[in-house]
């Protein structure tokens, strides 16, 4: 799978669009969750998922291959969503997702109660240190991968990690 990524990401750098379209939906589902962990509203994360993929694109030929297609793609992500974060706190508005979700109640589904025990877990970190859960314990990259990903040293990603892990047990979540 190593080799076959690797050839998609040649593929994209030189201007494969299958292949980059390839290796978005390969990490769409991480990306996704790395972008809501940041924006915390689904409604956010569409917008921010399509602004993340264009800036990618349109840079594919900046891509240094000094880290994975896959850590570049997180990063990309990352910042576009901070950067929807304080696009949203200038406005300041009610959102449409708690208007739906007044009007729509609550389902069943096991997805329905994930996204609750998710929303429940996250709701008293920041937003930096939902990220960080989400990169760490979510989708299980390691601290130099984060730090790389947040654009930190190491050591403030390590020392960050921990804030937010001690946040969670004040808590009583974990």
């Amino acid at each position: 799978m190593a080799g076959e990524d690797t050839d998609l990401e040649t593929r994209a750098v030189q201007g494969d669009v299958a292949a980059f379209g390839q290796l978005i939906r390969q990490f769409d589902r991480q990306l996704r969750s790395v972008v809501w962990s940041v924006v915390g509203r689904q409604l956010s994360v569409d917008d921010v998922m399509q602004a993340a993929y264009e800036k990618a694109f349109i840079s594919l030929g900046s891509f240094n291959q000094r880290s994975s297609m896959k850590t570049w793609l997180h990063t990309i992500c990352y910042r576009t969503a901070l950067d929807q974060l304080r696009y949203e706190k200038q406005r300041r508005h009610e959102d449409i997702d708690t208007i739906s979700n007044d009007a729509d109640g609550f389902s069943t589904s096991d997805a329905a109660l994930n996204a609750i025990e998710l929303e429940r877990l996250f709701s008293g970190l920041s937003p930096d240190h939902r990220v960080l859960m989400m990169l760490t314990a979510g989708l299980g990259f390691t601290v130099d991968e984060t730090s790389e990903i947040l654009g930190v040293s190491r050591g403030t990603a390590a020392s960050r990690i921990s804030r937010a892990r001690a946040k969670l047990r004040e808590e009583n979540v974990v």
